[in-house]
């Protein structure tokens, strides 16, 4: 079920004879029951129990009394799949069976999803919204037995097809915080030039997180191109990444703590521009207005966007932030949009799977002569 509040403001009509009745908020919950068929979906991706198929993934996430019960599920989660066809942010738009985690599950595998990004009418990848089909299959744990040719009265000759995955309970991270990441310098020099060819890879490693915040034990869970050296490349970085330790310290115990970690090989180019940074810290929408230009106010306008380019510290902070062009331009809008974005801070490893630190990122604020609430 799916819970939207709508905020509502309802004031009483006055009765003869009666005070005044004072306005007040009511926030009533409407809930809505999700479609009876899925949407339909852009493309499908099966989450198999069985060795046979996992395919070019060697981690394969199911919720744990679904696997026990053999249960089949099938989840659409709706994403804004980016320009290299990465998953950057998912929901769930449709789950059958219900209550079973299949939707959550789905959610975790968001960084293991990689498909071929939506075309613009140039040809060339666009990011857009896409529906991306899960299909979890059970094992299939069925005998076959032949007991012809038996060397010993009585004997029968038994085949296992479908050998279910090994599967064990993990609490797996699935938005860490880094407090540290590779840089753009490290993640170039880790290209596996000679295999690689100047194509794209892209890796998603598995790890487990100590409680310290670094990652041990790393493998592989995807690669592609596969047998181009991005695996182990990967796995040659995972030193470089540390979970914040204030997250690990309020993790569950018992069982370990594992994430996924995507990394993006570019091929080689001098371009470090962040394009899909995940913010951890905002500017304050109340200080918005106070830095509204005076110029553009005396010429009536209410609203404007400014842009900002920024360098992007070892700490994810961005500095060194400098106007660029607005809209409109030469009133000022650039100019209050650079101080807004000096108080930014974004996430060491972006959404798309790539570094952040030592990069430029262009940050484009809107801004209004009233607060957003008023």
């Amino acid at each position: 079920m799916l819970a939207q509040i709508l905020g509502v403001l309802a004031a009483a009509a006055p009765q003869a004879q009666a005070a005044p009745t004072r306005a007040k908020v009511v926030s009533p919950l409407t809930v809505t029951s999700q479609p009876r068929t899925s949407p339909p979906v852009d493309v499908t991706v099966s989450v198999g129990g069985d060795e046979d198929s996992l395919g070019t993934q060697e981690v394969s996430i199911w919720p744990a009394s679904a696997y026990e019960a053999r249960a089949t599920g099938h989840v659409t989660l709706t994403c804004r799949v980016d320009v290299h066809g990465l998953a950057e942010s998912c929901r769930v738009a449709y789950e059958a069976p219900q209550g079973r985690g299949f939707g959550k599950a789905a959610l975790a595998l968001r960084p293991t999803l990689k498909i071929e990004p939506a075309k613009g009418p140039d040809g060339r990848p666009v990011a857009r919204e896409m529906n991306i089909g899960l299909v979890f299959r059970a094992p299939d744990t069925e005998f076959s037995i032949d007991d012809t040719g038996s060397a010993m009265p009585g004997a029968v000759n038994v085949e296992v097809s479908h050998n279910p995955v090994q599967m064990r309970r993990v609490t797996l991270m699935t938005d860490p915080v880094w407090v540290r990441a590779p840089t753009f310098d490290e993640v170039a020099r880790s290209y596996p030039s000679a295999a690689a060819h100047g194509e794209e890879g892209y890796v998603v490693a598995h790890c487990a997180a100590m409680r310290d915040g670094y990652l041990r034990n790393c493998s592989v869970a995807k690669e592609l191109p596969p047998k181009h050296g991005f695996g182990a490349a990967a796995l040659k970085l995972m030193p470089e990444f540390r979970v914040m330790p204030e997250v690990m310290a309020r993790a569950p115990g018992g069982a370990p703590v594992e994430v996924d970690v995507p990394v993006r090989f570019a091929a080689p180019s001098p371009d470090r521009t962040v394009l899909s940074p995940r913010w951890l810290v905002g500017f304050d929408p109340e200080a918005a207005p106070k830095l509204f230009p005076p110029e553009a106010a005396a010429k009536g306008l209410t609203s404007g966007r400014g842009v900002a380019r920024c360098r992007v510290a070892d700490d994810g902070s961005v500095q060194d932030c400098a106007p660029e062009a607005a809209d409109p331009d030469g009133l000022g809008f650039s100019e209050a949009a650079a101080k807004l974005a000096s108080t930014m801070k974004m996430n060491l490893w972006s959404a798309d799977a790539g570094p952040v630190e030592g990069g430029v990122v262009h940050v484009a604020i809107r801004l209004n002569l009233r607060p957003a609430s008023q």
